[in-house]
C-alpha cells in the first residue's frame, strides 16, 4: 500500500512538469518564429511556461502564461531600404555595419525600456521560482542580469548561426583561418587573402560588440540595485545553446557538446496546407512550373531601384514559367502577363507545391531552411547580416546560385536563373533535402531533451573550461610551441656561429 502511494506521488510530480521562464524581448518576428514551436511543445508536454515577448500566443494554452511587451517598442526593427544597397560591395558593407550599429543602439534603449516597464517588474524582483530559464543570445546581454537574478540553470537560444562573439563564450573553435564570419560571402575553403579579410572581420566584430554593449552593465546593475558579475561572463553559464543551423547546410564547425544544432526546428509539425482556389489554379496551370520570388519582411515598404526592377521584369518576360512575386506594392508598372504580384504569400505551402521549380530569395536562414526542406533550388540575392554567408554555403552545397544585388542586370540575372532552372539542379536539391532530413533525432526532440535535462539536473557542464580563461593567458600557452621553436633556432644559430666563426668569438671575449 505504501509503495503504491509513493508511486502515485512520484507520477503526479512528474506530470506537473517543470517551471520554465522564456525571456525573449526582441521585437523581430523572424527570431520569434524559431522559438515559438519550442514554447508550444514544452507547454504541450505538460511544462508550465512563462513567455516574455512581443508576440503573445494567438491560441493560449492552459499551462502557458504570456507576458506581453507589445507597445514598448516597434516591431521588425531590422527593416531596410533596398535603395541603400544599390552600390558596390564596400559601400554595402558600410551600410550593413551602420544598420547593425543602429540595432545595437536600439537594443540598449530597449533594455532600459523593458527593465523599467511595469509589466517586467516581477522579473526584476525575481518573483517566482523556475527550474530553467530560456533566453535569446543575439546582440545584447541585457537579460543575463535577470537570468542571474533567479539563480536557475539556463539554456541559450539562437535563431541564426553563432555570432562572432558567441564562439568563445561556449568554448567553440573560431579560428578565422578555418571558419568564416557569418557576415562574409565565404565558406571554409578560403584563399590566403580571404583568410586575412576574415580574420580582420571576426576580430573587429568581437571588439566592436564588447564596445557597443559597454553601457548595458551599468544599466542592469542600476535597475537591479546591486553589483553583478560581467554580463558577458554570465552568458557563459548557459548549460546548452540551441542553434538554428545544421552542418549539411551551414558548414562543419568544431563545437563542444553544449552547442547543439537544431536547424529546421521552426518546421516542427508544420503541414502543407491547400492553397486558395484561385492561387492553386494559377500555379497549376503553368505547364513549365512556377518560380516563387520573395525577399521576406526585411524590405517591407521599400522599392527596387528602377534599373534593377527593369532588368528583373525583362527577364521574367523571357521565361516560359510563371512567377509569383511577394511585394508590398501590387501596382508595379510594366508587369509581364506571366507574373503575379501579391502582398502576402503562403511561402511554405508554395515551396512544397509539385509545380514549384525555383525560389528567388534574399537568403534569410528561415527561407533557406524551407527550400532545403522542400528540395527546391534557389537563386540567392543576399542583402545583409548573415545572408552573404548563408548564400555562399548554399552555393557550395550545390542547391543555389548567388547574385549580388548591385550586379543585377538583364543578362546576369537571366544567366543565373537559367542555371537554377536546370533539371540537374532540381535533382540535386531533392537529394540534398534527403540528407538534410536524415538525423538521429528530429530537431524538436533534441531541443526538448536538453531543456528538460537542464531543468532536471541543474547546470550541465558541457562547455570546455578554456572559455573562462582570459585571452592573454590562452594566447601565451598557445604560443609556447613557437617560443620553444624560436629559442631552439636561436640556440642553433649561436652554436653555428661559435664553431664556424671562432676568430670573431675570440675577439668578442677579449673585448
Amino acid at each position: 500500500m505504501l509503495l503504491s502511494i509513493v508511486f502515485i506521488m512520484i507520477f503526479a510530480s512528474a506530470c506537473e512538469g517543470y517551471k520554465i521562464l522564456a525571456l525573449l524581448p526582441y521585437p523581430g518576428k523572424s527570431h520569434f518564429m524559431v522559438f515559438e514551436p519550442i514554447l508550444e511543445e514544452l507547454a504541450r508536454r505538460g511544462h508550465h511556461v512563462t513567455v516574455v515577448s512581443f508576440f503573445p500566443s494567438a491560441s493560449p494554452q492552459a499551462n502557458r502564461r504570456d507576458v506581453s511587451l507589445v507597445g514598448l517598442a516597434p516591431l521588425n526593427v531590422e527593416v531596410i531600404n533596398l535603395q541603400d544597397f544599390d552600390n558596390p560591395t564596400f559601400l554595402s558593407s558600410k551600410l550593413q555595419f551602420s544598420l547593425i550599429s543602429n540595432i545595437m543602439a536600439f537594443n540598449l534603449q530597449l533594455c532600459q525600456t523593458v527593465l523599467y516597464s511595469d509589466i517586467f517588474e516581477e522579473f526584476v524582483k525575481g518573483e517566482g521560482a523556475y527550474d530553467v530559464v530560456l533566453s535569446e543570445h543575439f546582440h545584447t546581454d541585457c537579460m543575463m542580469g535577470i537570468v542571474h537574478n533567479y539563480r536557475a540553470p539556463s539554456v541559450a537560444l539562437m535563431s541564426c548561426a553563432l555570432t562572432p562573439w558567441a564562439f568563445s563564450r561556449f568554448g567553440a573553435d573560431d579560428n578565422p583561418a578555418v571558419f568564416p564570419s557569418m557576415v562574409l560571402p565565404l565558406v571554409d575553403e578560403m584563399s590566403f587573402l580571404e583568410k586575412l579579410v576574415n580574420a580582420f572581420n571576426v576580430n573587429f566584430y568581437k571588439y566592436w560588440h564588447s564596445y557597443a554593449t559597454r553601457n548595458e552593465q551599468k544599466l542592469v546593475e542600476t535597475r537591479l540595485g546591486r553589483k553583478l558579475p560581467p554580463l558577458n561572463e554570465l552568458a557563459k553559464n548557459a548549460s546548452v545553446v540551441l542553434v538554428n543551423t545544421h552542418h549539411t547546410l551551414n558548414g562543419v564547425r568544431v563545437l563542444p557538446p553544449s552547442v547543439v544544432e537544431v536547424g529546421g526546428i521552426h518546421l516542427h509539425n508544420k503541414t502543407v496546407k491547400p492553397l486558395p482556389e484561385n492561387l492553386e489554379r494559377w500555379v497549376s496551370e503553368s505547364r513549365h512550373g512556377f518560380i516563387l520570388f520573395s525577399f521576406g519582411s526585411l524590405i517591407r515598404g521599400s522599392s527596387l531601384p528602377p534599373k534593377r526592377s527593369e532588368a528583373i521584369l525583362k527577364v521574367f518576360a523571357r521565361l516560359p514559367q510563371r512567377v509569383l512575386w511577394k511585394w508590398e506594392t501590387e501596382d508595379i508598372k510594366g508587369l509581364p502577363d506571366n507574373v503575379l504580384v501579391l502582398k502576402w504569400l503562403p511561402q511554405y505551402d508554395l515551396l512544397n507545391h509539385p509545380n514549384c521549380v525555383a525560389f528567388i530569395t534574399h537568403g534569410g536562414l528561415l527561407s533557406l531552411t524551407e527550400i532545403v526542406a522542400a528540395g527546391v533550388p534557389a537563386l540567392v540575392i543576399p542583402i545583409l547580416g548573415d545572408q552573404p554567408g548563408n548564400a555562399a554555403f548554399a552555393k557550395r552545397a550545390g542547391i543555389a546560385e548567388v547574385l549580388e544585388f548591385h550586379q543585377i542586370d538583364e543578362e546576369t540575372f537571366y544567366n543565373a536563373l537559367m542555371k537554377v532552372l536546370t533539371p540537374e539542379k532540381r535533382d540535386h536539391a531533392k537529394a540534398f533535402s534527403s540528407r538534410w532530413w536524415e538525423r538521429p533525432l528530429p530537431p524538436m526532440e533534441t531541443a526538448i531533451h536538453y531543456i528538460e535535462n537542464t531543468a532536471k539536473y541543474g547546470y550541465l557542464n558541457m562547455s570546455p573550461p578554456g572559455r573562462l580563461m582570459h585571452k592573454p593567458e590562452l594566447l601565451f600557452f598557445m604560443s609556447i610551441e613557437y617560443l620553444v621553436l624560436f629559442s631552439l633556432i636561436f640556440f642553433i644559430a649561436l652554436l653555428a656561429k661559435y664553431f664556424f666563426c671562432p676568430q670573431k668569438i675570440e675577439k668578442f671575449k677579449q673585448s
